[in-house]
Formats: structure tokens, C-alpha cells, sequence
């Protein structure tokens, strides 16, 4: 036992340094850190001051339905740990595969755990302690301090716990159903669009009240009686003893748990995969119209996608903006310019971003044999582009007439809004070569909780939309209605007309910028020496 707590000691030490370093050599991870603190400094003093004021309001009769009210807590408190927690890192250690050839599972996952409880446990605990004295003081009994701490501490582990066990079995499916696998990005978009729509349109209410009636019954509730108890306020002392009573149990049955359900994900293969010369018959398609070293960029960039869609998931930034449009647009039932507009210049700017803002970076391991491919500049940037705009444009350009003709815009003016759109989405794609080509990124960053992936710089991405943002504001404005009527008003000319000049301008704007920065990404590629 003690040889196994001595390393898992050592297995804690070492993921700590590791995430240190990995903190202080990514700024971005610097910036995150930054923000959490900001956040977690007014937390760990409104967090006490809560519950001073709660427990005050609890002795003084305010509240109507106190055991509702701690219920509701408890359980709030329970979801919040399984749902915070519940994709950790933790699963997914760096060099697992190496680790596990010399130590057990057993080991790593414990140091991984205590790992988890001082990083977050220990500040938790501190936060929780303070706000469980002054709930004491505040309703005047002693015991109250021991029994908010403790039932806290067992809402939050049990929590923690469950959701890693959840996580654990949708990841072990994942890895070794065939059929799971093949859902897995689907299902991932489809959660990830649910998950921020829930909060985009403030429906995070209506998702927690069942959940509250399907769990205030529980001991998971009932753990809010057992404080109710400690105050001194009438509570059902069974319920609250009963409540103290399963989460020992629960907290100590779920260790064993997760320690049988790690090794099935961690050991587990993966479905075989079938070998078939189906999958070239998109490479002959484009075979025909293209020359096979440029085809060769596309397909790879493709198969990049569609094994590791995480490393895209910078390219759905734009969606964030279109929420809550979308929102009001469902709501009154009608279609502004304005929305039809941004659908446009979400949709360029992805399709911008998708495999060409870091060309160089992005190749990874295989860089060395990539540049000393035969043309290979002209057949990465060209393939790149391709590979982008093959998939970007026609998506744009179908939901750019559709909510077009749904719009006050004229049909005339869906039109040429939709062909500036085409023409800015591949000018868009070929400008975010030479941009990264000019900053790129060699290192995998975090892109999740569990997740790397190898990212365009930060730089990379102000870069490219300052740049699009130009070229594609005077198609914008030409299109915008209030402006539109305003320079028709102002130059005697038609609204259409206007557009149609904005679309002149952009059309200009986008060729010089892009024939610039396709050409110097060419050069940069054929140019690139390793340091």
C-alpha cells in the first residue's frame, strides 16, 4: 500500500508540473488562467457572503419553503460538479499509452484524481469551509458548520464522480462500437449546438426543472434537510440521516467503479477498420479535374477532418454571433437584412479559415516530406483552397438565398449578394494562406478540456478577420437596406445599383488581396527552411 500511495504521489507531482509548464509556456493558457482567477476571486468572496445572508434569511422566516429551497440547492449543487467536471482531463492524460507499461491503472488514475482534488478540491474545500462558518453564525448553531461542510463535500464528490463515470462509458462506446464511432462527430455537433442554444436563449430553466423534479426527492435533495436539521429548523431528521448515510456509501462504492470502468477505455482497442477501394472514389473525381498532387492535399485535409473534427472547431466561432439573431428571427417570425447579411459574412469567414489559415502548421510530423514533395508549394496552397472552399461555398451560398428570398431583398439583390459571397469566399481562402504562412503555429494547444490539436495563432486570426472585414464591407453595405436607400437618396441612384457597386468594390478588393497573399504563401512554401 504504501509503495502505491508513494506513486501515486509521484504521478500527482509530475501531472502538476507538467500542467504548470504547460500553462507558462502558452500564453493563451496564461490568459485563461488570468480569467479564472478574475472569476474565481469574487466567487470565493460571494460564496460565503451567500450564505451568511441565506442562513439569516433562513432563522428569520423569510423564506417560504425552506426545504424546497435546500432541496433544490443540493440537487443544483450535485449537476453543477457532474457537469463541470464530468470530460476532464483526467481521462485523457498526456503519454497514457507509455504510463500504463509501467504503472498500473489503479496507480494512474488515483494520481490523476488527487491531482484533480488539489487543483481543485483544496481552493473548493477553503471556499466551502468559510461559507459553512458563517452560515453558522448566521443561524446560530454550532453543529451547523460541520454539516454544511461535509454535505457539500459529499454533493460535489458523488457529483464529480458520476459525471467521470458517464464520461467514461460514452467514451468507452465511442472507442469500441463501430457504429458509436461512426455517429461520434454528429453527435458531438448536435450536443455542442443544444448545449449553447440552452443558454444563447435562456432556456436553462426549463432543462433544470425536470431535472429537479426527477432528483429534490432524493437523498441527493434530502442532503438540504440535513442542513435544515443542523439549524435548528423543522426538517425531517430521517430524510437528512438518511441522505448522510447514502452519499458515504455512494462516494465509496464510486471509486471502485471508476476503477473498473477506466481500464475498459483506456485498454480498449478500437472497432477494426475495414479497408475499401470505395474510399478513393471521391480522389477520382477529382483526378479528372485536377493535378494528383493537389488532389492528394484535398483528400488529405478531408481525412484530417473526419477523423479529428476537434481540430476544426475554431471555424465555428461565426455561429456564436448568429444565435441570438436567430433567436429573435424565430421569435417575431420575420427576416431582417441585417441577419441575411451576417449569415453572408459567417459563412466567407469560415469558409476562409477551414484548412488554410496555418498550411504550414498545420502538416505536423509529416512537414519535412510534405515540402520536399515535387510543387509542392502550388499544390498545397492550391489544394488547401480547394479543400476549403469545396465544402464552405456551397453551404454559404444555399443558406444565402434561402434566408435571402425569406428577406425584404430583392430578388436581384439575393443574387448578387449570393455571387459576392461565392467569389469572397474563395478570395477569403486564398488571403488566409498568405496570413498563415506568415504566422503560423507548430504546437498542438488545448482546444478543449480533454483535447489538443494543433491551431491558428491567435495573431493569425486578427489578422484574417481585419482583413476580410475590408474586403467584404462594401458588399455588406451595398446590400444593408438602411444604407442601401441612404447613398440611393444621397447619389440619385437605385438601390439595386448600389449593391451592385458594392459588389464592384469587393470584387476588386478581393482579387488584389488575395492574388498578393496566394502568391506570397507560394513562395513562403517552396522558401521554408527548418531552424
Amino acid at each position: 500500500m504504501s509503495v502505491t500511495w508513494s506513486r501515486t504521489r509521484a504521478i500527482s507531482r509530475t501531472e502538476l508540473r507538467r500542467r504548470w509548464r504547460a500553462i507558462k509556456a502558452n500564453p493563451t493558457q496564461l490568459l485563461s488562467l488570468a480569467v479564472v482567477s478574475l472569476f474565481f476571486l469574487p466567487m470565493a468572496v460571494g460564496i460565503p457572503a451567500g450564505a451568511y445572508f441565506g442562513g439569516t434569511y433562513l432563522v428569520s422566516g423569510e423564506v417560504s419553503t425552506p426545504i424546497f429551497r435546500l432541496r433544490q440547492l443540493s440537487v443544483t449543487l450535485w449537476l453543477a460538479a457532474a457537469a463541470f467536471r464530468g470530460f476532464a482531463t483526467v481521462l485523457d492524460p498526456d503519454r497514457r499509452d507509455g504510463l500504463l507499461t509501467t504503472i498500473s491503472h489503479q496507480q494512474l488514475i488515483a494520481g490523476l484524481l488527487l491531482t484533480e482534488a488539489i487543483i481543485y478540491g483544496v481552493p473548493a474545500s477553503l471556499v466551502v469551509a468559510a461559507a459553512a462558518v458563517l452560515f453558522a453564525v448566521a443561524v446560530g448553531s454550532v453543529l451547523a458548520a460541520p454539516t454544511v461542510f461535509v454535505s457539500v463535500g459529499l454533493l460535489v464528490s458523488t457529483g464529480f464522480l458520476t459525471g467521470i463515470g458517464v464520461a467514461l462509458l460514452i467514451k468507452t462506446g465511442g472507442a469500441r462500437s463501430r457504429l458509436l464511432r461512426r455517429f461520434r462527430t454528429a453527435a458531438g455537433v448536435t450536443v455542442f449546438i443544444v448545449y449553447m442554444g440552452v443558454f444563447l436563449t435562456g432556456s436553462v430553466g426549463a432543462v433544470l426543472d425536470p431535472l429537479y423534479v426527477l432528483f429534490t426527492p432524493t437523498p441527493l435533495g434530502w442532503l438540504g434537510e440535513l442542513t435544515l436539521v443542523s439549524a435548528g429548523i423543522e426538517a425531517s431528521v430521517l430524510r437528512g440521516g438518511s441522505a448522510l448515510v447514502v452519499g458515504i456509501v455512494g462516494l465509496g462504492v464510486g471509486l471502485p467503479v471508476i476503477n473498473r470502468l477506466v481500464p475498459w477505455f483506456w485498454y480498449a482497442d478500437g472497432p477494426e477498420i475495414e479497408q475499401s477501394t470505395s474510399s478513393s472514389t471521391g480522389d477520382s473525381r477529382l483526378s479528372g479535374l485536377l493535378p494528383q498532387p493537389m488532389v492528394g492535399v484535398v483528400t488529405v485535409d478531408w481525412r484530417r477532418a473526419r477523423r479529428a473534427p476537434i481540430s476544426l472547431s475554431y471555424a465555428v466561432y461565426p455561429l456564436f454571433l448568429l444565435m441570438t439573431p436567430l433567436v429573435q428571427t424565430i421569435e417575431t417570425g420575420t427576416v431582417g437584412t441585417g441577419f441575411v447579411l451576417l449569415v453572408a459574412f459567417s459563412g466567407i469567414w469560415i469558409t476562409g479559415v477551414l484548412f488554410t489559415l496555418n498550411i504550414v502548421g498545420n502538416e505536423g510530423a509529416v512537414l519535412p516530406s510534405t515540402l520536399l514533395a515535387s510543387s509542392s508549394g502550388r499544390a498545397i496552397v492550391g489544394g488547401h483552397i480547394l479543400a476549403g472552399t469545396l465544402v464552405g461555398l456551397p453551404v454559404t451560398a444555399g443558406a444565402v438565398v434561402l434566408i435571402g428570398f425569406l428577406s425584404p431583398l430583392s430578388t436581384i439583390s439575393v443574387l448578387s449578394l449570393t455571387f459576392g459571397t461565392l467569389l469572397v469566399g474563395t478570395a477569403a481562402a486564398a488571403i488566409a494562406t498568405g496570413i498563415g504562412a506568415a504566422l503560423p503555429r507548430y504546437e498542438a494547444v488545448s482546444v478543449s478540456r480533454s483535447r489538443k490539436a494543433i491551431i491558428p495563432s491567435t495573431l493569425a486570426f486578427i489578422g484574417y478577420s481585419l482583413v476580410i472585414g475590408i474586403v467584404s464591407l462594401p458588399l455588406l453595405l451595398g446590400h444593408s437596406r438602411l444604407v442601401g436607400q441612404w447613398i440611393s437618396s444621397i447619389a440619385g441612384v437605385s438601390p439595386v445599383s448600389v449593391g451592385l457597386g458594392g459588389l464592384a468594390a469587393t470584387v476588386i478588393l478581393a482579387a488584389a488581396f488575395s492574388l498578393v497573399s496566394a502568391l506570397y504563401a507560394r513562395r513562403r512554401v517552396d522558401r521554408f527552411q527548418f531552424d
